[in-house]
């Protein structure tokens, strides 16, 4: 589902990614781990082609996407791919079923559609009584889960997270983590990268970055 070989990126003299190789088939949970600076970040936005490697091959979901033109790279990422990032990019005019619902309606969800399935991954983020409020309404680990429904909400086959329970209480980061392994359990390939430990008992198979190249350190759960 996710296949990488041979990525490397550097900027000037520093080598952050080194002919690095990773397969991530689907129904696959990954973590990455590593030490700040290791460049787990830039992993994760080559993966997602948010970022270029200089060099290498990428495929999702099977599609090489090394040199796809952006309009094809903009609906493959509409229709297979969901992101959880370290900011929320809530949209401060739209209510939370709104913004979760947002990725529903750019493929073309009828509305009743796209707005209960928001409602109900909202609810699987413990969000329930909070459909209709604002994002200054809610406090900055409502407006994280409220990012991690609106990632989910597609049932994407691939989800990329940077850092997805970083700012949550246990609670919240336990209800993240149940909605991230139920998604994998429906077949899609999982890559986080994370700097709590506590979270690798989630993953099959756990890498760590270092020097621009991945280290196995475990795998099966």
């Amino acid at each position: 589902m996710i296949k990488a070989e041979n990525l490397c990126k550097s900027y000037g003299q520093l080598k952050v990614l080194d002919n690095l190789n990773l397969h991530i088939p689907a129904g696959t949970f990954c973590m990455i781990t590593g030490p700040s600076g290791s460049g787990k970040s830039t992993l994760l936005n080559i993966l997602s082609r948010l970022d270029n490697a200089d060099s290498g091959s990428l495929q999702l979901a099977g599609i090489s996407v090394n040199d796809m033109h952006n309009a094809n790279l903009s609906r493959l990422r509409r229709q297979k791919i969901g992101f959880i990032f370290q900011s929320y990019n809530l949209i401060s005019d739209m209510t939370a079923w709104e913004n979760v619902s947002l990725p529903l309606k750019y493929n073309k969800v009828k509305y009743f559609h796209r707005r209960s399935r928001a409602v109900e991954s909202l609810g699987k983020m413990g969000l329930e009584d909070k459909i209709y409020h604002m994002p200054h309404q809610l406090s900055g680990g409502q407006q994280q889960r409220v990012a991690v429904a609106r990632a989910l909400v597609t049932r994407p086959q691939i989800l990329f997270c940077d850092e997805p329970t970083g700012n949550l209480d246990r609670e919240s980061a336990t209800l993240v983590m149940d909605g991230i392994i139920s998604l994998k359990n429906s077949g899609s390939a999982i890559a986080m990268i994370t700097h709590d430990n506590s979270l690798l008992k989630y993953a099959d198979i756990v890498y760590t970055l270092n020097k621009g190249i991945l280290h196995k350190i475990t795998s099966g759960q």
